[in-house]
């Protein structure tokens, strides 16, 4: 109660009398726990009021799925935190390996430990490496990581019974 309407004497009256109290209605927070998501602003309004609930929070490598409790369509008499649930992501990392032995892709869960493959083979040709970096923890997007190759040149020289040199051919494998 914020007070009366009029002033409530201080000695019984002559007549009948009507005091109405007047009331100021009580404001109530929802809070967002996002649990590693976007930010999002509480909300603190009047109690009874219509509540427009705020657009879902984001996070690398998560799918949204909700929130813990309903976000209510007024304001409760009481304040409130709701907590987001989040479902991990699977991301797979796919080796091209230009003509080389095969190497299964990686499907993991985000943010998860890489083990690195076995280096490809190729008959006449060098590993190189790869054309990017193999991450240590599965990042939040699938990826084709390509195999670079050096070729394997070799010389050959051809001699006539007399030893001398015929021919010299040097080829690549």
């Amino acid at each position: 109660c914020s007070g009366w309407d009029k002033a409530i004497p201080a000695t019984m009256p002559a007549e009948d009398m009507t005091v109405t109290a007047k009331w100021k209605v009580n404001s109530y927070t929802i809070t967002f726990d996002t649990a590693g998501g976007s930010e999002i602003a509480p909300i603190t309004q009047d109690y009874g009021t219509a509540i427009t609930a705020p657009a879902d929070p984001t996070r690398e490598g998560y799918t949204f799925m909700g929130w813990d409790r309903e976000i209510p369509t007024t304001m409760p008499a009481e304040n409130i935190t709701v907590t987001a649930k989040w479902k991990v992501n699977s991301y797979t990392i796919t080796f091209d390996t230009a003509g080389g032995s095969e190497i299964a892709p990686i499907t993991q869960d985000y943010g998860t430990q890489i083990a690195a493959p076995a280096d490809p083979t190729r008959k006449g040709y060098t590993f190189i490496g790869w054309d990017k970096a193999i991450p240590t923890t599965m990042p939040a997007e699938n990826m084709t990581i390509k195999a670079k190759w050096k070729d394997n040149s070799y010389h050959t020289t051809f001699n006539n019974h007399s030893g001398s040199e015929i021919d010299q051919i040097t080829k690549e494998y």
